[in-house]
C-alpha cells in the first residue's frame, strides 16, 4: 500500500483558529453510543478542506470560547469531512458548506443550518438543548413524520422508460436557460454538467432543437467568465453572480474533469478551436497543480483564497498558491481518467491517455478490493469503501480505457467492478443501486441507504455499455431495473435529473457496436479506434480484438485480418460490410445509425 498523504482525523482552516478545542469525535459507533449514554444530542459539523465559509466558521463561531465550552458540555461533537464521507454528507447536508446538523442518538435530524453568525448560532445551540431535554415526544413525532415521508417516496412506482423522459428533461433545461448569460437558472450560477451532457447527446442525435445555441452561449460564457481561471488554469466551483462573475474560488478535481469531458465533446461536434484550448487548459491545471508526480494520481481539490486569485499574473507568481488537498479519491480520479481518455479519443494526443492510465492504474492497484469494493480514499481509518459513486465511476473509466485500446485487462476490470456493484449494491426487490454497501441500522452509519439518481444513472449507462461489449444480459437487465425505478421520480430532481436523461437515451438508442480487429499497440489500429469515436452519433461501443490473442474468436465469427486493421459495424440488428479506411469509418457509422433510427 502507498504511504498516506494526510491521515489527520480532523482538518480545520489553515488560518489561525481554535476550533480544535472542541472535543470532536469521528463519525462512528463510539460517538452515538456516548450520545445515548449521556442523553445528549449530536452536534454534527460537515466541513470541507476547500470551503471558504467552512474556514470562516472555524475562525469565528467555532473559535469562540463560550461556544466551545457550551458545545463540549451539552453535545457530543462530531466532525465530518464532506469529501471523505460523501455518504454522510448526502444525508445530512443542509444545503451547503459548512453544514451544522443536530442529531438524536439514533442519527435522526432535530435541526440544521449552514453558516450563521455567532449570535444566531448561540441561540440555536440553547434552543436545541432545551428541545432535546424538554420535548422528546415532539422530536419523536417529527421524526416519525419524516420516516413516513421517506417510506412513501420509496414506494413510488416506476413509469415506462421512454423518450418522453428525455423530452421532459430537455424542456426543463430550456425553461431554466439564461439567454443573456448562458447557463441555467439565476445566481448562484453552477455549470450543471449533467444538463450540458444531455444537450451534447441531443445535439449529436440531431433532434432539431435549440441545443446548439444553448451550448455555445453557455460554454463561451463560462470559458470567458470569471469562473474560468485563465491565469492558473481550470475552473472554480461556481459563480455567485448570474453573469459567471464573483466565483467561489475553490477548484475541484471532479468538476474540472467533468468540464474537460464537456468541452472535449463540444469540440468534437463543432470543431471550435476555442473549446480545444479550454481542454488543454484544464489538462495543464490537472498536471501542473493537482497531480502527484510520484504516483500519477490527482489530489482532490485546491483551497479557496480570494486574495490570491484576485492578483494579476505577475503577482501570483510571487505569492504562495492556495493549499492543494493531496488526498486521492478513487471516484474522482476515475472521473478524471474518463475525461482524459475521451480527450485522447478526440484529439489523438497520447499524453492524455498516458496520464489517464497512470492515475487509473494507481487507483485500481491500491484502492480496489474484491471483497469490499473500492476504497473511497487513502486516509486510513477515515476512509469508507464500497460507495456506488466510486464503483460506477471506476467501472466506467476501466471501460473507457479498454475502448481506447489499452488492453483486455481493462474490460476484465470493468466487468469485475460491475459484478461487484450488482452483487453488493443493487436492491434486488425493487431495482436500482444503494449508495453504500454497509447495511442500515448500525450505530455511527446513516440509518438508511439512499439511491442517488445521479449515481444510479451513471451505473445504468455503464452497465448498458458493458452489456454491449460483453454480451451479458444480466448487466442490461440490472440497468433496466435502475432506469425503471428512477422513472417514477426523476422530475423531482429538476435539472439534477439530466444525467438520467442521458442514460435513458443510451437505453433507447439502437446499439452501435464497432469491432476493430488489429494489434492495439500499432499506430494504424489506434487511428481506427479514434475514427470510431469521431463519428457524429451520440453513443457507440468499441470492441478491440488483437488477432494474436483472439484468433479463435475471430475465426468463429468469420472476422478476418490480413495485416491491417479492419472495422466491423453493427447498428441494431443490421451489420455492414467491413471498413479498412479510417477516414470512411465515421461516415459509415453515421449513415448506418441514421438508417436504423429512421426505421
Amino acid at each position: 500500500m502507498p504511504k498516506e498523504k494526510d491521515s489527520a482525523p480532523f482538518r480545520f482552516s489553515p488560518r489561525p483558529n481554535q476550533a480544535h478545542q472542541i472535543e470532536w469525535r469521528p463519525w462512528g459507533e463510539d460517538a452515538f453510543r456516548l450520545a445515548r449514554e449521556q442523553n445528549k444530542p449530536v452536534f454534527l459539523s460537515i466541513s470541507a478542506v476547500w470551503c471558504h465559509w467552512c474556514h470562516v466558521m472555524d475562525e469565528t463561531n467555532l473559535s469562540d470560547e463560550e461556544t466551545i465550552a457550551f458545545i463540549n458540555h451539552n453535545f457530543v461533537p462530531v466532525r465530518v469531512d464532506s469529501d471523505r464521507r460523501p455518504d454522510v454528507n448526502s444525508r445530512y447536508n443542509q444545503g451547503g458548506w459548512p453544514s451544522i446538523c443536530f442529531l438524536t442518538a439514533a442519527g435522526e435530524i432535530i435541526a440544521g443550518v449552514t453558516y450563521v453568525p455567532l449570535e444566531q448560532m448561540r441561540r440555536l445551540l440553547v434552543d436545541v438543548v432545551a428541545i432535546h431535554a424538554g420535548s422528546p415526544e415532539q422530536i419523536e413525532q417529527a421524526i416519525s413524520l419524516v420516516r413516513e415521508r421517506r417510506a412513501e417516496e420509496a414506494e413510488l412506482q416506476g413509469a415506462p422508460v421512454d423518450a418522453s423522459i428525455v423530452d421532459t428533461l430537455a424542456d426543463l433545461a430550456a425553461q431554466a436557460y439564461d439567454e443573456q448569460h448562458g447557463g441555467f437558472g439565476k445566481e448562484p450560477k453552477f455549470p450543471y454538467v449533467g444538463v450540458l451532457k444531455l444537450l451534447l447527446a441531443r445535439l449529436a442525435a440531431d433532434v432539431g432543437g435549440n441545443e446548439g445555441e444553448m451550448l455555445r452561449t453557455t460554454l463561451d460564457a463560462m470559458a470567458g467568465g470569471e469562473i474560468h481561471d485563465r491565469i492558473g488554469g481550470g475552473f472554480f466551483r461556481y459563480a455567485t453572480a448570474v453573469d459567471w462573475s464573483h466565483p467561489h474560488y475553490e477548484k475541484m478535481l471532479e468538476d474540472n474533469a467533468e468540464l474537460m469531458a464537456v468541452f472535449t465533446e463540444a469540440y468534437r461536434l463543432s470543431g471550435g478551436q476555442g473549446y480545444g484550448d479550454v481542454v488543454r487548459d484544464i489538462h495543464g491545471y490537472l498536471q501542473g497543480v493537482l497531480l502527484d508526480p510520484e504516483t500519477g494520481a490527482f489530489g482532490g481539490s485546491q483551497d479557496a483564497d480570494e486574495d490570491y486569485y484576485r492578483l494579476n499574473a505577475g503577482d501570483r507568481e510571487k505569492a504562495a498558491a492556495p493549499l492543494v488537498d493531496r488526498t486521492v479519491f478513487s471516484g474522482w480520479n476515475a472521473t478524471a481518467a474518463s475525461a482524459l481518455l475521451r480527450a485522447y479519443q478526440v484529439f489523438g494526443d497520447g499524453g492524455f491517455r498516458d496520464s489517464a492510465l497512470r492515475a487509473l492504474s494507481y487507483v485500481w492497484e491500491n484502492m480496489w478490493d474484491g471483497t469490499d469494493g473500492p476504497a473511497h480514499d487513502l486516509n486510513g481509518g477515515t476512509s469508507v469503501a464500497g460507495l456506488l459513486s466510486d464503483t460506477a465511476a471506476l467501472a466506467r473509466a476501466c471501460l473507457d480505457a479498454y475502448e481506447s485500446g489499452a488492453g483486455d485487462r481493462w474490460l476484465d476490470r470493468a466487468t469485475l467492478a460491475a459484478r461487484w456493484m450488482i452483487a453488493n449494491l443493487e436492491d434486488s426487490e425493487r431495482g436500482g443501486f444503494y449508495d453504500c454497501a454497509t447495511a442500515p441500522g448500525l450505530d455511527g452509519y446513516p440509518s438508511e441507504r439512499n439511491k442517488s439518481p445521479v449515481d444510479n444513472s451513471m451505473a445504468a449507462a455503464t452497465l448498458i455499455r458493458l452489456a454491449q461489449n460483453t454480451g451479458r444480459k444480466d448487466f442490461e437487465e440490472a440497468a433496466g431495473r435502475a432506469l425503471k425505478l428512477l422513472s417514477g421520480s426523476f422530475e423531482q430532481c429538476g435539472l439534477l435529473g439530466a444525467d438520467f436523461g442521458v442514460a435513458v437515451m443510451r437505453h433507447l438508442d439502437p446499439p452501435v457496436r464497432v469491432t476493430i480487429v488489429g494489434p492495439p499497440a500499432e499506430q494504424a489500429t489506434g487511428e481506427m479506434i479514434r475514427s470510431a469515436h469521431a463519428a457524429r452519433i451520440p453513443f457507440r461501443s468499441v470492441e478491440i480484438l488483437d488477432p494474436e490473442v483472439h484468433g479463435e474468436e475471430l475465426e468463429s465469427v468469420g472476422y478476418g485480418y490480413e495485416g491491417r486493421p479492419i472495422a466491423y459495424i453493427c447498428v441494431g440488428a443490421s451489420c455492414q460490410p467491413p471498413v479498412d479506411d479510417p477516414a470512411q469509418l465515421p461516415l459509415r457509422l453515421e449513415s448506418g445509425w441514421e438508417a436504423v433510427r429512421g426505421q
